[in-house]
């Protein structure tokens, strides 16, 4: 590929990212049902027809809005878990942690369109269980394997117990940002959560 081509390849994503930027913008701002196209094109500084060339009508966009703030909520996560595999589990709660909440802070709008927007028809509900259900299906592989070098060995719980994570986290992101509360301090305090519902786990019960 020519560095001419390569350029203008870089462009034409760099563009999409701004009408993507603009978009989720608009819908945040407004909500699915009263955002308008016009609305988004005038942000973005292109036209209707452009908009709609580029990226289709306004459920079309919506929902590449939100995939895109999926993918990179998924790479985020990822990176994280590939990091813990070999964390003591006062690290590894943190780390485990880290995703969610740098999310929510440095993706205010998208950790809203994604978690808490507003649904247009069955897609973006699917996609956000998609996500949720990723996620946990993530750090599942990562309890697994750190038992390899920690212990100890959970068995069939450790998908539950992936579950009960995700929903802490979850749980407490929200709580906080509803009443407005520091997003770091809070996701110490679910780290810490996480680390003592581990340390104090009754495996024999769980693993009859």
């Amino acid at each position: 590929m020519s560095a001419r081509t390569h350029a203008g390849l870089s462009g034409r994503r760099f563009e999409e990212d701004d009408l993507l930027d603009a978009a989720r913008a608009v819908f945040h701002a407004e909500g699915y049902a009263a955002a308008q196209v016009a609305d988004i094109a005038r942000r973005a500084g292109t036209t209707k027809p452009t908009l709609y060339a580029r990226l289709g009508n306004k459920e079309q966009i919506y929902l590449r809005v939100v995939r895109r703030e999926a993918e990179v909520f998924r790479g985020w996560v990822a990176d994280a878990y590939e990091r813990g595999t070999r964390l003591p589990l006062a690290e590894l709660s943190q780390v485990g942690m880290e995703p969610l909440f740098r999310f929510a802070a440095e993706r205010a709008e998208g950790f809203n369109l994604l978690f808490r927007g507003e649904k247009t028809g069955d897609l973006p509900a699917t996609l956000r269980r998609e996500v949720v259900g990723d996620v946990t299906e993530q750090l599942t592989g990562l309890i697994r394997r750190r038992q390899e070098t920690f212990g100890p060995d959970l068995g069939s719980t450790a998908d539950t117990l992936a579950a009960a994570c995700v929903g802490v986290a979850l749980q407490v992101c929200e709580h906080t940002i509803d009443r407005g509360g520091d997003l770091n301090a809070a996701r110490h305090l679910a780290a810490c959560f996480v680390e003592n519902a581990f340390h104090n786990l009754d495996l024999a019960s769980l693993n009859p």
